[in-house]
């Protein structure tokens, strides 16, 4: 395990020296960073300007950061097929094809970073920049709301996975680089890990929190082997047994949730109805689907005929209409169609081979851990909520692009 940042006494100078050397492509990702969970507009505008400025420089220098690989072709892929299923949802469908600029945005940005050649510093620099500016958001949110809210991420649950990819992102750095980072960075990033474990929990979102409680304890088993210490096994121990002794006495509402909620996946959810709604949207077009992000555009009406030619009969109370599948791959199976759905699990599968290849020979492990727990939320969540997509889907491509960059310098 290396020292990645310098951070003691000199600490300001030294990173006024180290903002001072970096290049447009850096200043404009961190300039998307502190917006993407408040703002909008801006957001969209400084990730066009990363990829942008990251193809001028690459151009300039004639170095486009490797060569051609396999999650290359993936990449290149998805953007086609997503080119595809938007124009098939203007001509064929007569629906609008705003869900495709969505992909175009985070699959550009996640390839860019993934060819951006950052060192480990700057890795880790743009990684603390993107917890500061959700704890920054949150606070302000909690002083003036007493809930957590970011604006640009939307509904609860939605800031639930955000969070909770941020929090992976705060707890990778903290356990894998704990002797390798100054006393000021340590210390932040274990109030900022608890901070937002805490936020992920009063979310009430029972997906988002039984993610955060899995990949905590894996944090801890990895640590606990990483370090074969006792006192790291004691202050584990002791940790374990505090959650456990408040969890009991004075359990956080998404216990009772748990308990007492509505069932995600029993045949008389609402989720179930929606969920048997997207299985019909996506029988409207199986190969291209109808255009990413318009689910809300379909009723009862354009899957009665469907539903009556298969099943007989047509029983509306089966069936819910709604803003989006409440499901990853229904999501992508009913605007994508088997084409785009195809591609999405491809991706999936090749960064899960780039993991177990580089989990036993990559130095910088957080990377690993990361990019493990983010396919586990992102996959896992998936099946009860929409997850890839929008913010979810650039905060993840920060993690992974940084785990392909990775593999790219590993297999050079």
């Amino acid at each position: 395990m290396t020292k990645i940042i310098l951070f003691e006494k000199n600490m300001f100078s030294n990173l006024l020296i180290f903002l001072r050397d970096q290049n447009y492509k850096f200043f404009f990702l961190v300039l998307m960073l502190s917006v993407l969970p408040i703002l909008e507009a801006p957001k969209n505008l400084f990730a066009l300007l990363f990829v942008l400025s990251w193809f001028i420089i690459a151009l300039r220098t004639k170095d486009w950061g490797g060569r051609w690989r396999l999650i290359d072709t993936i990449f290149l892929l998805w953007l086609l097929a997503d080119i595809a299923v938007g124009i098939n949802a203007v001509i064929i469908h007569d629906q609008p094809a705003n869900g495709s600029k969505d992909i175009i945005r985070f699959v550009l940005v996640g390839w860019a970073i993934s060819r951006a050649r950052f060192t480990t510093k700057q890795m880790v620099y743009l990684t603390l920049m993107a917890i500061f500016f959700t704890i920054i958001p949150l606070a302000y949110s909690y002083l003036n709301y007493g809930l957590p809210r970011l604006h640009s991420v939307g509904h609860i649950n939605h800031v639930a996975i955000y969070i909770l990819i941020i929090y992976i992102a705060s707890l990778s750095l903290l356990i894998f680089n704990f002797k390798g980072i100054g006393n000021l960075i340590r210390i932040s990033l274990i109030l900022a890990s608890i901070i937002l474990a805490i936020t992920v929990l009063d979310t009430n979102s029972r997906a988002a929190s039984g993610l955060l409680v899995i990949i905590t304890l894996m944090a801890i088993a990895y640590a606990v082997y990483l370090y074969r210490s006792w006192s790291v096994v004691t202050i584990s121990a002791l940790f374990i047994s505090i959650v456990l002794i408040t969890s009991v006495y004075n359990p956080p509402s998404v216990i009772n949730k748990f308990v007492t909620g509505s069932s995600l996946i029993s045949d008389s959810s609402s989720r179930h109805k929606i969920r048997n709604f997207a299985y019909y949207v996506f029988k409207i077009d199986p190969i291209l689907g109808t255009g990413m992000e318009n689910f809300p555009n379909f009723d009862h009406a354009d899957i009665q005929d469907m539903v009556i030619k298969e099943e007989g009969t047509y029983n509306k109370k089966k069936f819910l209409p709604f803003k989006h599948p409440h499901n990853v791959y229904l999501a992508y199976l009913s605007g994508g169609g088997l084409v785009l759905f195809s591609i999405f699990g491809w991706f999936w599968f090749e960064i899960t081979k780039i993991v177990h290849k580089m989990k036993d020979s990559c130095n910088d492990r957080w990377f690993i851990f990361a990019s493990s727990s983010v396919i586990m939320s992102v996959l896992g969540i998936g099946l009860v909520n929409t997850t890839f997509a929008n913010e979810h889907a650039l905060i993840a491509m920060l993690l992974l692009g940084f785990l392909i960059s990775r593999y790219r310098e590993f297999t050079s």
